[in-house]
């Protein structure tokens, strides 16, 4: 009897959603930060954003017309919400620009994401050569990477 190999499940991948996204995909559902929370909330990716982040996506809800209640409830139904890091890993602290970024980099290590992905270009994009756990993205990149990988 020949035995056959399984095949490896086609894993979603997994990202981390920062605040700047969520905003943005909540203000234009069909611009590229709207187009990934979709894709999450329909399943093709597993997304996922901290308390943290979504604290600070209520404090500027009204920036975009949403309420606090809403934008929770919306952000609730595309992605897993992740309890604030307990330790921050020291080895951001000395990476990152500002401090206040670095439990983004310790929540997506901690969850072992494929991507964070954010439109902050000054103090996260700038810092995606140095981080070797997960490779960090605009929306558009990841819009890119991810339809060249169902080709």
């Amino acid at each position: 009897m020949t035995w056959m190999k399984k095949k490896p499940k086609n894993l979603k991948p997994k990202v981390f959603f920062n605040a700047s996204v969520i905003l943005a995909g909540l203000r234009s559902p069909v611009g590229g930060s709207g187009k990934i929370l979709n894709w999450a909330s329909e399943g093709r990716i597993e997304g996922f954003t901290s308390e943290i982040i979504l604290d600070e996506a209520r404090r500027h809800s009204r920036k975009i017309g949403f309420s606090a209640a809403k934008l929770t409830k919306l952000v609730e139904k595309s992605l897993n919400i992740y309890p604030a890091p307990e330790n921050l890993l020291e080895k951001y602290q000395k990476m990152v620009l500002d401090v206040g970024d670095i439990h983004l980099f310790t929540s997506s290590e901690e969850l072992k994401v494929d991507y964070l992905v954010t439109l902050d270009k000054k103090h996260v994009l700038s810092l995606s050569g140095d981080v070797k756990k997960f490779k960090i993205v605009s929306p558009g990149e990841l819009i890119e990477i991810l339809s060249k990988q169902k080709s």
